[in-house]
């Protein structure tokens, strides 16, 4: 299962092990136990308040490119898309 994860969603801040083994008690009992997840994190559209601009942000970098400034996330874009899911068997 892989998903992409905005830069700006919360997901990004926990550790890996965490995530996985968190889906791995979602997905028990179903179709997806022993599924592998993988987060693959992408770019954000963002709005700086200092600079008065749409702005685009990364996981490394969730600060406004032009001010340094904090921004506040867009809201047009989901956090968490599935991005490929391979069924085997």
């Amino acid at each position: 299962v892989r998903l992409k994860v905005s830069a700006v969603s919360h997901l990004l801040t926990h550790d890996h092990a965490a995530l996985q083994a968190t889906f791995q008690l979602a997905a028990r009992g179903t179709k997806a136990e022993g599924a592998r997840l993988e987060v693959i994190p992408v770019p954000a559209d963002a709005w700086c308040p200092q600079c008065q601009r749409d702005v685009s942000v990364t996981p490394a970098h969730e600060v406004c490119p032009a001010c340094g400034e904090p921004v506040v996330a867009g809201s047009t874009e989901p956090e968490v898309v599935l991005h490929e899911l391979v069924v085997q068997g």
